[in-house]
């Protein structure tokens, strides 16, 4: 397994079960992959580039260390650069936009994944309005997907471990 930006965490997991202490140690914030439910979900989506974005690494940084600890060599790929994640507040990321607001971490306890049920409450949503997301992490898979599809979206730190994503029904 060459080990790129776009490889899956979940990938890396899968062939290296016996690294995910080591990767945690490095990474606190994939203490998260110890949760049977967001490993079989979130780590399935995200790639090396979201996790590190994640947790504030330079991509090629994480590439470096996942090769190493998987016992790689050779010449880190330069990833193209990541879409942004944060600006100003959008006029429409206001608490009078919102409609629905989900909570990431009661979902997953439910082996429920926030983007499918993102979606089911987008599609009942208005034009104009918005959902909220709460979560432990930056949804940087989810983040990625809704831009990619021309969705707005736009995420704030709410402090440590907390994120609060709008999402805007177009």
């Amino acid at each position: 397994m060459a080990i790129t930006p776009e490889t899956k965490i979940g990938d890396f997991l899968a062939a290296h079960p016996d690294q995910q202490e080591a990767l945690i140690a490095r990474v606190p914030e994939f203490a998260r992959l110890r949760n049977p439910i967001l490993r079989r979900t979130v780590a399935k989506l995200a790639t090396v580039e979201h996790a590190a974005r994640m947790a504030g690494l330079p991509t090629a940084e994480l590439v470096r260390f996942l090769r190493e600890l998987a016992g790689e060599a050779g010449e880190v790929p330069t990833a193209p650069g990541p879409a942004p994640v944060a600006g100003p507040r959008p006029d429409w990321a206001r608490p009078s936009s919102v409609r629905s607001t989900l909570d990431a971490d009661a979902l997953l306890a439910t082996g429920d994944h926030p983007l499918a049920r993102v979606r089911r409450v987008l599609a009942t949503l208005a034009p104009g309005e918005a959902l909220q997301l709460l979560s432990p992490f930056r949804p940087e898979p989810l983040l990625d997907q809704f831009r990619q599809e021309g969705t707005p979206c736009w995420c704030e730190a709410e402090g440590t471990g907390r994120f609060r994503t709008w999402i805007l029904k177009p």
